[in-house]
Parts: structure tokens; C-alpha cells; sequence
């Protein structure tokens, strides 16, 4: 039974009043009765006061005792031991005492208030507490099968009592999820004080919980500032979170969070395969994950096919690819076309019109479409006109205007609404490259194209 200040304030009166009894009307009636009389005293003066001081001694021992005890039983029902914080979008905060029974919910948000409702806490246990929390944003879909991530945040000044009850709520709330039929994504965490990360949190109107999550992310991702992040849902930071593959020093999560309410990465990875003309079964070193492009959430997905590394960056809402990039696999040798036959005297024949890339480059010399380590052979070649080592370059066959034409096609784009901002003939390892840059709208391109072969050789699509 949970005692009152008032009572225990009339609790320690009662004591002294017992201790020190009244009898101060005792001995008025007796010097009245004695009025007069000349009354022998007894030397019991020593005696009296001895005893009375045993007793006044008792009374000041009884208050010191009973208000230490008063104290402790104070700290211990009316004192904030722990703060939970509960997050999904509703934010609310929960105030505990050491016995782990509620001391006051607040809501830190409007959802956290419909949330709570009408309900009153005060003096359950946060176990009680926490089941009619989680039915509640259930009831009132704030946990659903498209965002099933929720936050749980322990903040105890004692690290070791904080993990306990971290532990205690995540298994709690892991068994109120799987109970209402689908599979939730519980994160956790005891806090860690820290002076920046409450900047953080007030700066951005979030608790200190989700500023310590996001700070997670960013350890775990590169790329990213907390001014993008912290907009985003749990559930969203959850997806950052574990498609990365570095793992979280203060964050434990059990389940996956939902994806449900984007296309998926195997549509993705079809959208990607569609746009390049690539068939799925070709594809080799493939992988995906989530991650955030301009507030906007997009599967990466990277693989290799033909000689050539692909990147792509595909809303995971709309399907639509927001940048791509296509640039030659260092790690692929290729060989030579069978019917290319070196002869000797730096001769060079062919029936074919096929490239071939030497894996390493030094002192470079070319005959037409062959391309020759002189580590390997003696010299580097082209069919067709020689190139010595202090040669400038070969011929382009491509001119600018075809290069121009090429990229634009693959894009998708027309010359009238494309506006080049880079259109120039440079030389790697003796190679003739156009490098192409142009915008239309509010979409960058860039191109790397063979100026002996109008092949694409790397490009990158950035839309903002």
C-alpha cells in the first residue's frame, strides 16, 4: 500500500507525541491539591530528569531514524529512475521509479497524444504500461505491416540497470508484436550522455533517442548528414540501418523492418536490367541496398556484366532511376579474338574488327583496333596506322558530333533539349575518348565514348 506525505508526516507526529507524553496538567492539579502545605521532598530530581532525557533522546532518535527511513522510502516511489522513450512516428516518454512503476507519461508529439488518450498510468507497472502503448498505436495504425520499426530507449544513470530494463522491454514488446499477428523490427538502446547529441536533438525538435540512432546510421553509411536524416521515420533509419554492412556499436535490433511500402529490390533490379539490356541470368558480383538520395529512398544496386561494372540508383517508391553509371571492370581481362594472329617484326593481321585491352600499359604504340602492352609484346598496336611511343595519339573516327549523337540516344534525350556543358577529345593510356557533359532539365549526364569506336565506355545519369 503506497503511503501518502500527509500520512507519513502524521505517522512521525504521533511517534514524538507517543514518546514525550503531556503532563504538564497532571502537575498543575497537584500544585493546586498542595496549596499551602509544606510537602517533604524526596532527592528524586536526578532519577526524573534522567528519565526524562532517555525519553526525549528516544523521540529525537525515533525522528531521525523515521525521517531517514521516510527519505528513502520517498526516493524510492517518487523519484525518476529510469526515462523509457517508446518511438515509431508517435514519440512518448516514459518517467519510472526504481520499483519500475510509472511516476508520469508525457506525449511528445500529436500522434504520441492520441496515442495515450484519455488512459492514466500513474503507479502501474511499466510493463502494464508499455502493453497499452503498443495496442494502442496498433489500434491506430502507427504499427503496421508497412512500418513495423520501433524504438525503445533507456536512459539510466547506472549503464547496467539501464541494460536490464532495455532488455526486459524489447523482449516484452518483441512478444506484444508477434501476439498481434505480424512480425515487428524492435530497435534498442540505453543511452549515453552526451552534450552534442542533445544539441542535436533540440536543434531538430527529436529526442535524444532517435538523435543517438541517426548518429548510428551515420557511423554505419557514408555520404549522409544528420540534417537529412533526422526527417526520416524509424522504420526508415531502421532500412539505413541494417542494409549497411557495418554493425551498430549502441543499437540492437531484432526483426526486419518492413519494405512493403516500396517496389522491392527484385523489381528494382528488373527496372535496372530493362534499362541497360541486360539479361538476369548474365549478371555476375551482384548487390542491393537502401539508402538515401536527395531525401529520396532509392535501392543501389551494383553488378557486373560484359567487362562492365553497373551502378544504379532506382526510387523505391516510383520505380524511376535517378542515376546510373556504366564504367569498364578493371578486374576483367580480356582475350584477344581468336583469329587475331601476331606476327612478327611488330607485324600486325586480322580478319576480325574486334578490341583488344591489354591488362597493363607502358610504352604505347598502335596499329588500328589492337591495343598492345609493350610488356607483352614489344609495343602496343592498332591495326592500321602505326603510333610510336612519342606519338600524340591515333586518328579519331568518331567525330564530336557523332559522340554527341551516341550518348544522347542512350539517354534517351534529343539534341534540342540538351544543353552541353563538355564535349572534348582527351587521351588515356593513348586511348581517344570524347568526355561529354550536358544537362537536360534538371538531369546531368556524362559520357565517356571511344573515339575510334563510338563505344560507350562509362557514363553516369544524376537526376535532381
Amino acid at each position: 500500500m503506497r503511503i501518502t506525505e500527509a500520512e507519513k508526516n502524521a505517522k512521525i507526529r504521533q511517534a514524538y507525541e507517543n514518546a514525550v507524553p503531556d503532563i504538564r496538567g497532571v502537575i498543575l492539579a497537584d500544585c493546586k491539591q498542595g496549596k499551602g502545605q509544606v510537602v517533604l521532598m524526596e532527592d528524586t530530581g536526578k532519577k526524573k530528569g534522567v528519565a526524562k532525557y532517555i525519553m526525549a533522546a528516544a523521540a529525537c532518535l525515533l525522528l531521525v531514524f523515521g525521517g531517514g527511513l521516510g527519505l528513502n522510502v520517498y526516493h524510492a516511489n517518487y523519484t525518476v529512475a529510469s526515462t523509457v522513450s517508446l518511438e515509431v512516428n508517435p514519440s512518448i516518454q516514459i518517467m519510472v521509479n526504481e520499483k519500475e512503476r510509472v511516476l508520469d507519461v508525457k506525449a511528445l508529439n500529436r500522434d504520441g497524444e492520441i496515442v495515450i488518450g484519455d488512459m492514466d498510468f500513474s503507479g502501474s507497472d511499466i510493463d502494464v504500461v508499455v502493453n497499452a502503448l503498443i495496442g494502442s498505436m496498433l489500434r491506430n495504425g502507427y504499427l503496421n505491416e508497412i512500418a513495423n520499426s520501433i524504438l525503445i530507449s533507456v536512459d539510466n544513470a547506472d549503464p547496467a540497470k539501464g541494460a536490464l530494463l532495455q532488455e526486459k522491454l524489447t523482449k516484452e514488446v518483441n512478444e506484444i508484436l508477434a501476439s498481434d499477428g505480424f512480425l515487428g523490427a524492435v530497435l534498442s538502446q540505453t543511452l549515453t550522455e552526451s552534450e552534442n547529441l542533445q544539441k542535436q536533438a533540440d536543434l531538430y525538435g527529436i529526442t535524444l533517442g532517435k538523435a543517438q540512432l541517426i548518429e548510428q546510421v551515420l557511423n554505419s553509411t557514408t555520404g549522409h548528414t544528420f540534417d537529412e536524416l533526422a526527417p526520416l521515420s524509424i522504420n526508415e533509419l531502421n532500412l539505413l540501418l541494417t542494409t549497411t554492412e557495418a554493425e551498430s556499436e549502441k543499437v540492437f535490433a531484432s526483426g526486419s523492418a518492413s519494405d512493403k511500402a516500396y517496389i522491392g529490390g527484385e523489381r528494382a533490379l528488373e527496372i535496372a536490367l530493362a534499362h541497360g539490356g541486360i539479361p538476369k541470368e548474365e549478371i555476375t558480383t551482384y548487390k542491393m541496398d537502401m539508402d538515401l538520395e536527395k531525401g529520396v529512398m532509392v535501392y543501389e544496386l551494383e553488378f557486373q556484366y560484359g567487362g562492365y561494372e553497373y551502378e544504379y540508383d532506382v526510387d523505391a517508391q516510383t520505380g524511376e532511376i535517378i542515376k546510373n553509371r556504366k564504367e569498364i571492370d578493371d578486374d576483367v581481362t580480356k582475350t584477344p579474338d581468336e583469329n587475331f594472329v601476331l606476327q612478327q617484326n611488330d607485324a600486325v593481321t586480322s580478319t576480325t574488327d574486334h578490341n583488344y585491352y591489354a591488362p597493363q600499359h607502358h610504352e604505347e604504340r598502335y596499329y588500328g583496333d589492337y591495343h598492345h602492352s609493350d610488356s607483352d609484346y614489344g609495343g602496343e598496336y592498332y591495326s592500321g596506322e602505326y603510333y610510336g611511343a612519342d606519338s600524340q595519339n591515333p586518328s579519331a573516327a568518331v567525330t564530336v558530333e557523332q559522340a554527341k549523337e551516341i550518348a544522347l540516344n542512350h539517354a534517351g534525350q534529343t539534341a534540342k533539349d540538351a544543353y552541353f556543358e563538355k564535349a572534348e577529345l582527351d587521351y588515356d593510356d593513348g586511348r581517344a575518348i570524347y568526355e561529354l557533359e550536358f544537362r537536360v532539365g534538371t538531369a546531368e549526364y556524362e559520357y565517356e565514348i571511344d573515339a575510334a569506336t563510338g563505344d560507350i565506355l562509362e557514363y553516369d545519369w544524376d537526376h535532381h
